[in-house]
């Protein structure tokens, strides 16, 4: 009988890091810890990490992170990917926005497809056979909340909102406050759809696969049909993706 090693993957962001070990391409655990929490992760990895553990650590921080292993390997640019990169800036590409890319190809493999990770920003990424071609970015749903605050003297703060939009949202706002609401929602999904459109009219149909914490707002959307495309929502997409270019070089 064949073992398979496990694999630790460490996402390092600005404000928490997620911890994930797989054992032969199934996720089996997940963490989240917050950026003061750094103790309580390196615990964890201690007691969840053995002598032939491999490691990918992908961070966007300065923070160090104690790990007692040999087998780590540090996402960069110039990391080897299963995919042609063919982004112009590799330096500037953000680590989760290649790794969901290589998240979804691995899902299709040779078929193309479109990630659309709704998080502090909107970023879409597409994968065309077997290459990374680049994407999109705009702010995401808090973001525009916040500006309308912020830049005017008048609006108020409003939270993105669930309940109120999953019940039959008025197709225009009849207060300020549905005006925001639906002005920022409703753009959203017009925004994506035009996205979608245009992609598919240069490059085809499209695989959609869905992620990031704010899609859950959107979640009668896609079963209404208000979305001109069928979605496939992928909770742990990023991981996935580091764990496929961990794969990857491991068997290199």
């Amino acid at each position: 009988m064949q073992f398979c090693c496990m694999n630790l993957i460490i996402d390092q962001g600005n404000t928490a890091t997620k911890a994930a070990l797989f054992e032969g391409g199934i996720l089996k655990t997940k963490v989240i810890y917050a950026k003061k929490d750094i103790h309580r992760l390196e615990d964890w990895i201690a007691q969840n990490c053995q002598s032939d553990t491999n490691i990918l650590w992908s961070s966007v921080t300065n923070q160090p992170i104690k790990i007692n292993s040999k087998k780590i390997l540090c996402l960069t640019s110039t990391t080897p990917l299963p995919i042609e990169n063919e982004y112009e800036t590799p330096e500037t590409l953000g680590k989760d926005r290649i790794a969901n890319a290589v998240a979804i190809w691995s899902k299709t493999k040779k078929n193309s497809a479109l990630c659309i990770d709704m998080g502090t920003c909107i970023k879409y990424d597409l994968v065309v056979e077997n290459a990374y071609k680049g994407g999109d970015i705009s702010p995401g749903m808090v973001m525009r909340y916040k500006a309308l605050n912020v830049f005017t003297d008048q609006l108020p703060e409003i939270m993105p909102n669930q309940a109120i939009f999953e019940n039959n949202f008025p197709e225009y706002g009849i207060s300020t406050a549905t005006s925001i609401i639906n002005g920022v929602q409703q753009a959203i999904v017009h925004e994506v759809n035009g996205f979608v459109a245009r992609y598919q009219e240069r490059f085809g149909p499209l695989t959609i696969f869905m992620s990031g914490g704010d899609a859950k707002f959107f979640d009668k959307a896609f079963k209404k049909g208000i979305f001109a495309f069928s979605v496939k929502y992928w909770e742990d997409l990023t991981l996935c993706g580091l764990n496929e270019i961990l794969e990857y070089n491991v068997k290199s």
